[in-house]
């Protein structure tokens, strides 16, 4: 399945290093408000580390972040995380990426100092998916 998902990714033209950083910030971002609460602290965290990345898009890195975690905000509001979570891992593909997802969104829930069990819950999905 990954396989073909790849050679998809290929034949359409789509650069896979720049889906899988999209697909990062997306979990990442998803964090952020997982709790109910778009903390600053959180945001900080996302932004820094979207800012390391070699981004490489005709979407403006800040413009994306915006637009993403408005997205990831209705999928809480409408109780879609399982799903954003699996969507956004399909397309993440490369197993240290994979991993990566898992340790941006710890980074972000410990970032404000209080873990609640909303995040948890959110962590374990993330994790059933790796």
């Amino acid at each position: 399945m990954k396989f073909e998902q790849l050679l998809n990714h290929f034949d359409t033209g789509v650069c896979v290093d720049q889906m899988q950083k999209e697909a990062l910030i997306d979990i990442a971002l998803l964090f952020i408000g997982v709790d109910g609460v778009i903390s600053e602290s959180e945001k900080h965290v996302v932004r820094k580390w979207a800012k390391s990345l070699h981004w490489n898009s005709a979407i403006a890195l800040d413009d994306y972040i915006e637009d993403s975690l408005s997205k990831s905000v209705v999928a809480i509001k409408n109780n879609d995380i399982e799903a954003y979570v699996q969507h956004r891992m399909n397309n993440i593909i490369d197993e240290p990426m994979r991993k990566l997802a898992k340790d941006l969104a710890v980074r972000v829930i410990e970032a404000d100092g209080n873990v609640k069990q909303a995040e948890k819950e959110a962590l374990a999905i993330l994790e059933a998916e790796l």
